[in-house]
């Protein structure tokens, strides 16, 4: 899925984030900038990201997503939800509308369960609360809102209570995706924690989702790591109907895949997991 940051800006400082470190001070800041560099991209949904794109102000935001709407794209929002938590009721509502009509969702990076672990993460007080509210209004104001719960070493052992607090807590969400953290940008190979030490608490979590009837999926975890879930690995389609995109980038077979029966519909592991842990 063709991807624009806006902007390095952000209110969070997440270990796990993965934007360039060797960027410039800043991407394009400017709409028609951004209208451009969009309608350059190969067809297909866009995924707007920056930095923390609601911090693009609600106005211009609207605009954006009205010229990918006309554009014939549809869009995908990634934010971290805290600044939705402060927007007026009309601001809310305007962008949460525009964003339907471009056929798009919110995908709300959501890091714990706890403040305190949200702390440990995103180096931001305060941010779980706002979070919290964040996307419980943009549920309430009617939005597709996507969960995203970035593994890695500093929660992994946490992934139950997530998903118990995930079916509990916020309630009308549209989806819950595990995604393991990206060994690229500010996170450090420390960060990365081994897929078997991962997975007794990733197979916990899909089965609480199951049982609370919480639609899930995974993201950079090879499908053989997750038992009977492994329908649930988001590469598995993209393999069968052989579409092009960052998983064949980013990912390679190693020689620990030969016999695998996942082999035609996997692209293999991360190549920044192989670069730290050297083995699967």
């Amino acid at each position: 899925m063709p991807l624009i940051h806006l902007f390095r800006r952000c209110n969070q400082r997440c270990v796990f984030c993965s934007y360039p470190a060797d960027a410039g001070a800043d991407g394009p800041a400017g709409l028609g900038d951004w209208l451009r560099e969009i309608a350059a991209m190969p067809p297909g949904p866009v995924q707007i990201s920056g930095g923390e794109p609601l911090l693009a102000g609600t106005s211009r935001l609207c605009l954006l997503l009205a010229a990918v709407k006309k554009l014939g794209r549809k869009a995908e929002l990634q934010t971290n939800a805290i600044a939705a938590a402060g927007l007026p009721a009309g601001e809310l509502t305007r962008l949460c509308k525009a964003l339907k009509a471009a056929g798009g969702y919110f995908n709300v990076n959501f890091p714990a369960a706890s403040p305190a672990a949200d702390f440990r993460i995103t180096k931001t007080r305060g941010a779980f609360g706002r979070r919290l509210a964040g996307v419980r209004r943009l549920v309430k104001a009617g939005a597709a809102v996507r969960l995203t719960h970035v593994i890695s070493s500093l929660n992994y052992k946490s992934l139950p209570a997530f998903a118990a607090f995930a079916a509990k807590e916020l309630k009308g969400i549209a989806w819950l995706q595990f995604s393991y953290i990206k060994g690229v940008g500010r996170a450090e190979a420390r960060y990365l924690p081994k897929y078997g030490e991962v997975k007794p608490y990733l197979l916990e979590a899909l089965r609480l989702c199951r049982a609370a009837g919480l639609r899930c999926d995974v993201d950079h975890i090879p499908p053989c790591y997750l038992g009977s879930f492994y329908r649930l690995n988001v590469d598995i389609v993209k393999m069968k109907e052989g579409r092009p995109g960052p998983h064949l980038q980013e990912k390679a077979r190693v020689a620990a895949c030969r016999g695998c029966r996942f082999l035609a519909l996997c692209p293999g592991p991360r190549k920044d997991y192989m670069a730290a842990h050297k083995k699967l």
